[in-house]
């Protein structure tokens, strides 16, 4: 898991308005003296510009014309394991992946993911931004809005390919965000200054970015070194647990009792859509070309650390092919 994303690309994020997206920072912040909103934008900018020096500076950060990055990826899976009709255990898995990022500032950015299912399966796919256009390729199945779910209109292939265009853009701005603290032109966001909040990798200042589409997130500043620590956000979404059928067997009445197990298990395990707090943390932090970039991203979701990214290599000012984003015409949105 990478910057922006929850799972291995089969859920989109659905980003909602919240006040704070860490747990307490509501209340923190309820302390603070009432600032006008004026006053809140003007002390983010000015947080920001301290950021931005520690980074490296204006005129480092000025010289930048592009920023690419490769990584390892390592996904920590909890799943269901139905071994049998009578046989359900718990387990967990490592998986292992590799992550591109490319970034053409002000408006060209690309991620490609390549990863495995818990299946052993290989699965790759990338988020494109290019100018005022995005897209996913491979897109991601179209989600019917009728009833009879097996029924696909129009509307619905075109609202599917708007949300991953937006999923794309604001992965983007996730990216530019965290490394450059500078959101790109094509999504602006809206800063203000929330408090400063206690947590368990130091004290930091919150900053709320809010964006198009209802993206908001909350970014959190070390008070001391003022670099970026941490970004954090919400989503409302039914919590799934990968159930797997894992069973050896030549009888096909067990194979078949087996699978109506898992089944069963699907059902039992079913919630409604929840609030769910997701935190990428920056760490290892190191000089690269005059700028100092995070070697170590990790995410966790509600507490839990559910994937780490090692970036193993940046460049930065070296020639980007263009063609790495561009797109067909109807993958575009």
């Amino acid at each position: 898991m990478i910057i922006g994303e929850v799972t291995s690309g089969s859920v989109l994020l659905r980003w909602i308005g919240a006040a704070l997206a860490l747990a307490g920072a509501a209340a923190v912040c309820a302390q603070a003296p009432t600032q006008d909103k004026a006053a809140q934008a003007a002390r983010a900018r000015e947080l920001i510009k301290q950021a931005r020096a520690a980074l490296g500076g204006e005129e480092a950060l000025g010289k930048l014309q592009s920023l690419s990055a490769s990584g390892k990826l390592r996904r920590f899976v909890k799943y269901i394991s139905v071994r049998s009709p009578t046989k359900v255990e718990e387990k967990e898995k490592t998986l292992s992946g590799k992550v591109e990022v490319d970034l053409l500032p002000p408006d060209k950015f690309r991620k490609h993911v390549s990863a495995h299912t818990l299946r052993g399966f290989k699965y790759s796919y990338e988020e494109v931004v290019n100018g005022d256009q995005a897209w996913r390729r491979p897109p991601l199945p179209v989600a019917s809005s009728n009833r009879d779910s097996r029924v696909i209109d129009v509307s619905d292939v075109g609202r599917s390919f708007a949300m991953q265009a937006q999923n794309a853009r604001q992965q983007m701005a996730l990216y530019t965000l965290a490394w450059l603290l500078q959101p790109p032109p094509s999504f602006p966001l809206e800063l203000s200054y929330a408090g400063l909040f206690k947590t368990g990798i130091g004290v930091t200042d919150i900053i709320v970015a809010q964006g198009p589409g209802d993206f908001q997130l909350i970014l959190l500043l070390d008070q001391k070194t003022h670099l970026p620590l941490a970004l954090a956000t919400v989503f409302v979404e039914s919590p799934r647990k990968s159930i797997l059928v894992e069973v050896a067997s030549v009888s096909q009445r067990h194979i078949r009792e087996t699978y109506d197990r898992a089944r069963k298990e699907r059902q039992a395990r079913a919630q409604p859509p929840q609030r769910n707090e997701i935190q990428y943390r920056f760490s290892d932090y190191r000089p690269v070309g005059g700028i100092r970039l995070p070697y170590r991203i990790t995410t966790a979701l509600n507490g839990e650390v559910i994937e780490e990214l090692e970036i193993t290599g940046f460049a930065l000012n070296h020639p980007i092919n263009l063609k790495k984003f561009e797109g067909k015409p109807e993958e575009k949105y």
